[in-house]
């Protein structure tokens, strides 16, 4: 197996996303990684993304709009409430599936080895502040 190099792209995107505290788009993640380091090209930044995910060093997932997110590996297991209006990522308290995860080894046998669940809907700000509430 390839020795993986810690180099200066890969250690700027892991620490833009440990200092964020929440998810990150690769655009969002992108604008404030090239803040610190201006010569840093967006394909080097999709490109480790990539990479990282295939490591497991950080988690990816999807928005409503299809567009994907990441946050760095070893936060612990979240699962996130987005708002489909502002897209807010707000965490779900608790994770919904350790029983059933439980009863499917126990009954079929199967190890689940991760999962994601993601509520999409509209938060509280939103809908109290008026902002559009419908995708029309």
């Amino acid at each position: 197996m390839r020795e993986i190099r810690n180099t200066l792209p890969r250690q700027l995107i892991t620490q833009v996303l440990r200092e964020a505290g929440r998810p990150l788009t690769a655009g969002e993640l992108y604008t404030r990684a090239v803040q610190r380091r201006p010569r840093l090209a967006k394909s080097t930044v999709y490109r480790n993304l990539d990479a990282m995910r295939e490591r497991g060093e950080v988690v990816h997932g999807r928005l409503a709009d299809g567009e994907s997110y990441y946050e760095a590996a070893g936060g612990g297991h979240r699962h996130y409430m987005i708002c489909l209006s502002c897209q807010r990522m707000l965490d779900l308290p608790e994770c919904p599936l350790g029983d059933l995860e439980r009863r499917v080894a126990e009954t079929e046998g199967f190890t689940v080895t991760d999962h994601v669940v993601q509520l999409f809907g509209y938060c509280r700000a939103c809908r109290e502040g008026g902002k559009p509430t419908s995708r029309e």
